[in-house]
């Protein structure tokens, strides 16, 4: 017997319902378990940094445990492809990077995942800017006594891997200044910072909040900062439009994703709960000691912000033909 097309249009719209009750019902009672948040990067570093602030304090708001896991690796594309497999039910969250949100499906070949089609935004955290720093052995005092050295071929300067802000700042500087300067690639900023200390390297772009402890203690000498402004933690300190850059200006940046078909009910509500933590007094405090400026906002504000940042800096890898090796 054939099935009235009235029928079948009647099962899809009931399965449709069905669907959408449960999601919603899901929604509701959401979370009742601890959830993961997948830190791509090493601990110690900015990101990491980030990542258990908003953790701790969203804990408090859901009413369960929101555990920071880190899961380092090929510039963050590891741990952010393990995201992108998980269920996508809103316990398994990434904090996003300009990196592995915007710059890597430039520069690698193949990242394992495509950040438009395999996740869903769910909040801004906020930007810093990037510390131009170099060991005191070198006998530089100004980034133009820096490019005077860097003349000779000798210096290196390392990054917290490729496709982080630190490697297209290095890519950035060179182009404009038009030297040479031998890229050095880690795993995370932490083992950046202790051949830097250790004189094996010569200099890092780093992101403020993982950087200014060596700053201000006099292990490491600050030459420019890469934000619009001065950093209000080093007011001394020139920017890179001031140093003799203009259009040198670079903004980390964090934010959530969620895996694709998460219910948009418990993106919204992890929103929330992201929006209120940066209202928090004591996020706020916590945040301005490492130099963070919060953003927040929408989920359609981060969408926007991806796609703006992947333009910019798409730009910047044709031009240098930059490539993950």
């Amino acid at each position: 017997m054939l099935q009235h097309p009235w029928s079948r249009w009647s099962a899809r719209l009931f399965f449709a319902l069905l669907a959408l009750a449960a999601a919603c019902a899901q929604a509701q009672t959401y979370p009742d378990k601890p959830i993961k948040l997948v830190v791509p990067f090493p601990a110690g570093g900015t990101t990491d940094i980030v990542g258990r602030i908003v953790a701790e304090h969203a804990s408090r708001r859901l009413g369960q445990q929101m555990i920071v896991e880190n899961r380092p690796g090929a510039g963050g594309n590891i741990g952010t492809e393990l995201v992108k497999r998980a269920a996508p039910d809103g316990y398994t969250l990434s904090l996003c990077t300009i990196g592995t949100c915007a710059i890597n499906g430039s520069i690698y070949a193949k990242t394992g995942y495509d950040v438009a089609r395999d996740f869903v935004p769910v909040a801004l955290i906020g930007g810093v800017t990037n510390v131009l720093v170099i060991n005191p052995q070198v006998p530089a005092k100004s980034v133009k006594e820096l490019m005077a050295l860097a003349k000779s071929g000798q210096l290196t300067y390392g990054s917290s891997g490729f496709g982080s802000s630190p490697h297209l700042s290095g890519e950035l500087l060179k182009s404009m200044a038009q030297v040479e300067i031998t890229h050095v690639p880690y795993r995370g900023s932490a083992p950046v910072i202790v051949d830097l200390r250790g004189g094996q390297l010569d200099v890092f772009f780093d992101n403020a909040p993982s950087i200014l402890p060596h700053v201000k203690s006099g292990a490491l000498r600050a030459l420019a900062t890469t934000g619009s402004t001065r950093s209000k933690a080093l007011p001394a300190v020139p920017t890179m439009e001031e140093a003799g850059f203009p259009g040198f200006v670079i903004e980390p940046w964090w934010g959530v994703l969620a895996p694709a078909k998460t219910p948009p009910a418990v993106v919204a509500k992890l929103n929330q709960v992201i929006n209120d933590v940066l209202k928090d007094p004591a996020v706020l405090k916590r945040f301005e000691e490492i130099d963070l400026n919060v953003w927040g906002g929408s989920a359609q504000r981060m969408s926007e912000q991806i796609k703006a940042e992947t333009a910019k800096w798409a730009q910047l890898v044709r031009a240098r033909n930059i490539k993950a090796e």
